[in-house]
C-alpha cells in the first residue's frame, strides 16, 4: 500500500493541538475559520468588535466541540489594539502558534465617494492592523521555536482589480505582496505563511459594503464554511498561495493574465451584471 507523503503530513499536523488567535472571528470566514480549526482540536482566541457574536461562538466551541475557546471585544484599529491583542493571546495561551488575520471592510463605492472616516478605516484595519499583528506574533513564534502558521485573508482583488472597490483592492495588493514576501523571508524557520484569497461568499460583507447579490450570482459563491474547510488543510500544509473555488481561481487568471485597462472592464462587467448597488451599512 503506498500512502503519499502529503497525506502523512497533513495527519502529522492535524494531532499538533495549536493555540490560534483569529480576527474578525464574529461573522463570514472568520467564524468559519474560527469553527473550523476548533473541531480539528486546536485553541482559538476569536477577536471581533461585537461582544455577543463572540461570546456565542465560544458556547458553540466549547459545547459542541469541547474546544478551548477564548474571545477578545476589541477594535483591532484603535490605539495601542494590536499591541493589547498580542498581550492578551500570550496571556490566554502562554504559547500561540498560529495567526489568521481576516478582519476587513470596504464599502461599495467609487474613490470620490468614500467617507474619509471609511477610507481611514479600510487602511488601518486592512493594511496596519495585518501588519503590526505580523510583527507582534511572528517575533513571538521565533523565540518559543514551535511549528507556528501565519495566514493573511486577502482576496481576489489582491490579483484582479475589482470596480468601486479602488482602496479595497489597493489595500489586498499590499496583503498580497507583503504575504509573499514574508513567505519568503521566513522559509527555513518555524513559521509557514500563507495568503487565502477568496472571492464573493455567502456572508455579511456584501451587505454591508452595498452590493445587493442578484439571486443567479449567489448560486455561483461560496459559503464561508465551504471557504474555509478548504483552506484549512492548505494551511497545515503551509502553502504560499490558498485560492478557493474554481470560479476564484479564473478571477485571479483575470488579474495575472491581462492587461490592466482590460482587466477593469471585464471585471466591471461581470459586477454590473451580478450587483445592484445599494447604500451600505457600515458604521462611519
Amino acid at each position: 500500500m503506498i500512502v503519499h507523503n502529503d497525506c502523512l503530513i497533513l495527519h502529522h499536523l492535524e494531532n499538533l493541538s495549536m493555540n490560534v488567535a483569529i480576527t474578525g472571528a464574529s461573522s463570514g470566514i472568520g467564524k468559519a475559520l474560527a469553527v473550523t480549526f476548533a473541531k480539528n482540536g486546536h485553541a482559538v482566541l476569536a477577536i471581533a468588535r461585537r461582544e455577543e457574536r463572540l461570546l456565542a461562538l465560544c458556547q458553540k466551541l466549547k459545547g459542541e466541540y469541547g474546544a478551548s475557546a477564548h474571545f477578545l471585544a476589541l477594535d483591532i484599529t484603535g490605539p495601542g489594539a494590536p499591541q493589547a491583542l498580542f498581550q492578551e493571546a500570550v496571556r490566554v495561551f502562554g504559547k500561540v502558534h498560529g495567526l489568521v488575520n481576516c478582519a476587513g471592510m470596504s464599502p461599495y463605492q467609487e474613490f470620490r465617494d468614500l467617507s474619509y472616516s471609511h477610507l481611514c478605516q479600510i487602511l488601518d484595519l486592512n493594511i496596519r492592523s495585518v501588519t503590526e499583528l505580523s510583527y507582534l506574533f511572528m517575533a513571538h513564534m521565533l523565540s518559543h521555536g514551535e511549528p507556528s502558521h501565519v495566514v493573511n485573508v486577502s482576496s481576489v482583488g489582491g490579483y484582479a482589480p475589482l470596480p468601486r472597490f479602488s482602496v479595497y483592492t489597493g489595500s489586498k495588493h499590499y496583503v498580497r505582496a507583503f504575504t509573499n514576501l514574508l513567505h519568503y523571508e521566513y522559509r527555513g524557520t518555524n513559521i509557514q505563511v500563507s495568503g487565502l484569497y477568496p472571492g464573493g461568499a455567502l456572508t455579511e460583507f456584501p451587505g454591508l459594503a452595498g452590493q445587493q447579490i442578484k439571486t443567479f450570482a449567489q448560486k455561483t459563491m461560496m459559503t464561508p464554511e465551504r471557504v474555509a474547510e478548504m483552506a484549512y488543510p492548505a494551511i497545515l500544509k503551509g502553502k504560499r498561495v490558498i485560492i478557493p473555488g474554481t470560479i476564484n481561481q479564473l478571477a485571479v487568471l483575470i488579474g495575472k493574465l491581462l492587461p490592466f485597462p482590460l482587466a477593469i472592464r471585464i471585471m466591471e462587467s461581470i459586477y454590473d451584471r451580478s450587483i445592484e448597488p445599494i447604500p451600505p451599512t457600515y458604521p462611519s
